[in-house]
């Protein structure tokens, strides 16, 4: 794999706020973000060579499943290509999702052996004496299936005075709230692992609801996350306009150990 030639723009932002490239008038900040790009991409290219042995020992191995149109399949095999990007170290931070968003809003998991589609599961809608509550179910279950395997596969690897596993925190949570058509003002999560003791487990949390006293969002999750990776910060995005009188900075410390 060839990496694309760099083109690198010297100046002096103490004497020149601003630079004229070809016409263009960009701001110094603009080109500095437009530079650690590239040199993101030239490390990443530099790092893949280091490691090629090591991903030729540790990637998943090819089979008829990464060209398959079965949706199980496909997340099947986007789990074993997350795996071999944490052990082999091109990445700390793993997103998967499965049948959200736009394009995947109404997939049919025939792969689990059903015949409906996911936004009429939604919709309440259920199969051969099912409920829409078993279906999801069964979907669950599946995902979770592919969680334990990328947990064994954390677990074999040696980190510190333990493994992977002990020193990841995974989080398991629906794209859209507590319900179908929801006002995401509840949402549940599954959270598993410590982050080599840093996290509280084996309990359930249940915050009070919208607009109540003590009440959480979605943010503080995200500053826990933060914490735990040792960039500690107050607030992350936009407070909830209508969550007056609610503090809503810092991380759960109910998680925290």
């Amino acid at each position: 794999m060839k990496f694309p030639p760099v083109v690198t723009v010297r100046y002096e932002p103490k004497t020149a706020p601003y630079s004229t490239l070809e016409g263009q008038c960009l701001h110094t900040g603009t080109l500095d973000a437009y530079l650690e790009s590239f040199e993101t991409l030239r490390d990443r290219q530099s790092k893949l060579n280091e490691i090629k042995h090591t991903l030729r020992e540790k990637g998943p191995v090819v089979s008829d499943k990464y060209k398959s149109a079965v949706e199980t399949d496909r997340l099947d095999a986007q789990f074993d290509i997350g795996a071999a990007a944490l052990v082999c170290g091109l990445t700390n931070v793993l997103t998967l999702s499965s049948a959200a968003g736009v394009r995947d809003f109404d997939i049919t998991f025939k792969g689990l052996g059903l015949n409906i589609d996911k936004h009429s599961i939604g919709h309440g809608k259920g199969l051969e004496g099912k409920t829409s509550s078993d279906l999801y179910n069964i979907i669950r279950r599946y995902h979770f299936d592919l969680i334990a395997g990328l947990c064994k596969k954390l677990e074999k690897v040696p980190e510190g005075n333990g493994t992977m596993l002990d020193n990841t925190v995974i989080v398991y949570l629906s794209d859209g709230a507590e319900s179908h058509h929801s006002r995401c003002w509840e949402w549940p999560m599954v959270v598993i692992g410590d982050m080599g003791g840093k996290l509280k487990t084996g309990r359930y949390v249940d915050y009070p609801g919208y607009d109540h006293k003590a009440h959480r969002t979605t943010a503080n999750m995200y500053l826990t996350l933060l914490h735990l990776a040792g960039a500690k910060r107050d607030t992350f995005g936009m407070p909830a306009p209508n969550l007056k009188g609610i503090d809503q900075t810092g991380p759960l410390s109910e998680l925290l150990a």
